[in-house]
């Protein structure tokens, strides 16, 4: 039984070999086309990376942090920092 992660792998491996051989016969045909898509694609798909951030950001749902509260009393804060003062030095 063939993993289908490894079939699409491959699949995506000769798909790309496939683009490059036509990419590299547009340009030895000095064909202006064989620059501009790539170009326009790389831009399109990078204006829409940029949109797809933009939107994460402006729809996430932010949850102000909950202060901890404080269990301790003012009284045990105040002898583990004079305990901590009375400590020898070595």
């Amino acid at each position: 039984m063939i993993d289908t992660s490894r079939l699409w792998g491959g699949l995506l491996c000769l798909a790309i070999v496939i683009i490059a051989v036509l990419f590299l016969w547009g340009i030895f045909q000095q064909n202006y086309w064989a620059l501009a898509i790539p170009v326009m694609i790389g831009f399109l798909g990078l204006l829409g990376l940029a949109f797809w951030i933009g939107w994460t950001i402006l729809t996430i749902k932010t949850v102000p942090p909950v202060p901890e509260p404080n269990t301790r009393g003012p009284r045990e804060e105040s002898s583990d920092s004079s305990a901590s003062k009375n400590t020898p030095e070595s």
